[in-house]
């Protein structure tokens, strides 16, 4: 593990990176209010059992500047070029393949990273984060590329509704959402996929839409904002499973399965 940092906009922005498969790299974004270090420990490093080099950026002030006109955190306030930023943590690397990973507002970014930079990242994945409304997204859909992507959301979040509506933390209002499978439903349209069907498992519903870049929803019921992993989190974040962890989401889509 390493810390490194490199110039952008006049500031010094920093990452956490975990080395691994040079070829492939994991680009692990944070939610509101932690920092790449946090988002490292909160997920209990369920990325890192993949073997692949895996990076953790530090977002300004603790925010990435992601695509919802209805985020007013200091990342929007002072404009933040947090997608110029994330090319060179890329190049820095300079990996073959690259999966954005992304939890809450990191999960936006993400989102955003999709569209305002098409075809920089090889895969999606978000945790805890859906796609705003139409009238809360501050990004075109023109430019972009049809890209992998599977989204694990839980049923019982407190903070992204699973159903869709008002999202926010501490009060901070982030906007309308999409519920999830509508979310899921508007990426497997961009991607110009079909429907597959869906599975369920214990508290794990799947659904897959087939296509070259398939799309997949991972609905956890009972399950709280968070990414899922083995171990307690604050319980104002809402409850855990035992059902699945993140890092096995990510190994069965992007790993194990067609997306390769």
């Amino acid at each position: 593990m390493e810390r490194l940092s490199l110039e952008h906009q006049g500031r010094t922005r920093t990452w956490t990176a975990v080395e691994g498969d040079p070829d492939t790299l994991l680009l692990v974004l944070h939610g509101s209010r932690q920092s790449g270090n946090v988002m490292r420990n909160f997920t209990d490093r369920t990325f890192e059992t993949l073997g692949a080099t895996v990076a953790y950026p530090d977002g300004v002030e603790h925010h990435f500047n992601d695509l919802r006109t209805g985020f007013n955190e200091s990342a929007r306030r002072l404009n933040i070029d947090d997608v110029g930023f994330l090319r060179k943590v890329i190049a820095h690397h300079a990996p073959r393949r690259v999966i954005g990973i992304g939890f809450s507002n990191g999960g936006q970014m993400v989102m955003r990273l999709l569209f305002d930079a098409p075809g920089l990242l090889d895969g999606a994945a978000t945790f805890g984060a859906s796609m705003p409304v139409e009238s809360n997204t501050c990004v075109g859909t023109s430019d972009y590329q049809p890209t992998p992507l599977v989204s694990v959301q839980g049923t019982a979040d407190p903070l992204v509704p699973y159903n869709g509506g008002e999202a926010g933390i501490g009060g901070n209002n982030r906007g309308q959402t999409r519920s999830a499978i509508n979310s899921a439903q508007f990426f497997a349209e961009l991607n110009s996929c079909g429907w597959r069907g869906s599975s369920t498992s214990g508290a794990l519903r799947i659904d897959d839409w087939h296509g070259p870049a398939p799309v997949r929803l991972i609905t956890i019921d009972g399950f709280g904002h968070m990414v899922p992993v083995a171990k307690t989190l604050d319980a104002r974040l809402g409850p855990g499973t035992d059902d699945i962890t993140g890092g096995e989401a990510i190994q069965r889509f992007f790993f194990d399965e067609r997306t390769r």
